[in-house]
């Protein structure tokens, strides 16, 4: 058995196997109060993106951590909760996510126009509460 860390607030039962996308799901949520959240968030600062393909796609997306944190708001007060999975940070590293899927106007110039486009996101608490790890940021 590998030994995996697991890096979120939330630590309950972590999949021994990643073999099926079904083996990460967690059966209910959202796991961290959308109150706390927000006041977490209200400082960019405690946002951090720990995976590689979530900076690249922020880059792409030309969001940084004032944007992803408005958009993290909007998320929890209005947008979708979908479920809450077990995502891999990286090799041995875990985190409990809470996932959201969100609308937000954005200029879309090869439109020259502003467009409705969704948003997926991502994110746990790290286990001291301090710090929002955001998994995935990016266009459904």
């Amino acid at each position: 058995m590998v030994t995996v860390r697991v890096l979120s607030r939330f630590k309950d039962e972590p999949p021994t196997d990643w073999i099926d996308d079904k083996d990460r799901i967690i059966p209910f949520g959202p796991l961290y109060p959308a109150e706390e959240v927000a006041k977490l968030v209200a400082d960019s600062h405690a946002i951090r993106a720990v995976t590689k393909k979530c900076r690249n796609d922020m880059q792409n997306l030309e969001i940084d951590n004032e944007a992803l944190a408005q958009l993290i708001i909007k998320a929890i007060k209005t947008g979708r909760y979908r479920n809450s999975v077990w995502c891999r940070i990286k090799n041995k590293t875990i985190a409990a996510c809470d996932s959201y899927v969100v609308f937000e106007k954005a200029w879309v110039e090869a439109a020259a126009k502003e467009l409705e486009s969704e948003y997926y996101l991502k994110f746990a608490l790290n286990d001291a509460g301090k710090l929002l790890l955001v998994v995935s940021c990016h266009l459904s």
